[in-house]
């Protein structure tokens, strides 16, 4: 974790979740993964800090800010050091988060446990043993947003605008015509300065 990434309560995470726990009954980054892959992770982690109040999200923009940069585990930890202050779209957030070493450590502790194996090209896939545990949790969904997007993917969160938001792609970003096809002055050829955008 890095120092931007804000308050990591370890003490909180060893006390509430240790780790024989997370392994034995299949945590929400466990079941995400087996679920849905290190994508659906980030996306748990996400809603997880949404619902506590850490980040907000954009509808119109799927900009992601940091709203308090306390994490209440590594993945999450992961997750806000990569919001800037400036805010980040959420695609390329989530991307990020799924190939942070946090991310990582959960799939190399489910292939020790031989729940995942390397498939073709190296993805990792679940075994016989991990598509049990997949069913199981897909079958005994609690009402917790976290647990119910670990399990459902974005699909099954009741809150309707975050899971718009997870299932749209972020927009494109606009394109600003700097010829003078609509008889704007190139500002190349202005005598403004780059930092000037009014008369």
């Amino acid at each position: 974790m890095t120092a931007t990434a804000g308050t990591f309560r370890a003490s909180q995470w060893t006390t509430t979740r240790p780790r024989e726990a997370i392994m034995g009954e299949h945590g929400p980054y466990e079941t995400a993964f087996l679920t849905g892959g290190a994508v659906r992770v980030a996306q748990t982690a996400l809603v997880a800090l949404h619902e506590g109040g850490g980040v907000r999200v954009s509808r119109g923009t799927h900009r992601v800010q940091a709203v308090n940069r306390d994490a209440d585990d590594p993945v999450q930890a992961a997750l806000l050091a990569r919001v800037p202050d400036t805010g980040i779209l959420l695609g390329p957030l989530l991307e990020a988060t799924a190939a942070s070493d946090e991310v990582r450590a959960i799939a190399d502790a489910l292939k020790e446990a031989g729940l995942v194996r390397a498939g073709l090209r190296g993805v990792l896939r679940p075994t016989r043993a991990g598509r049990a545990a997949r069913h199981r949790a897909v079958e005994d969904v609690p009402a917790d947003a976290p647990d119910r997007c670990a399990a459902l993917g974005p699909d099954g969160l009741e809150d309707a605008k975050l899971r718009e938001i997870l299932l749209t792609k972020d927009p494109r970003p606009l394109k600003l015509d700097q010829g003078r096809r609509h008889g704007h002055q190139n500002l190349e050829s202005s005598n403004l300065s780059d930092t000037q955008y009014g008369p």
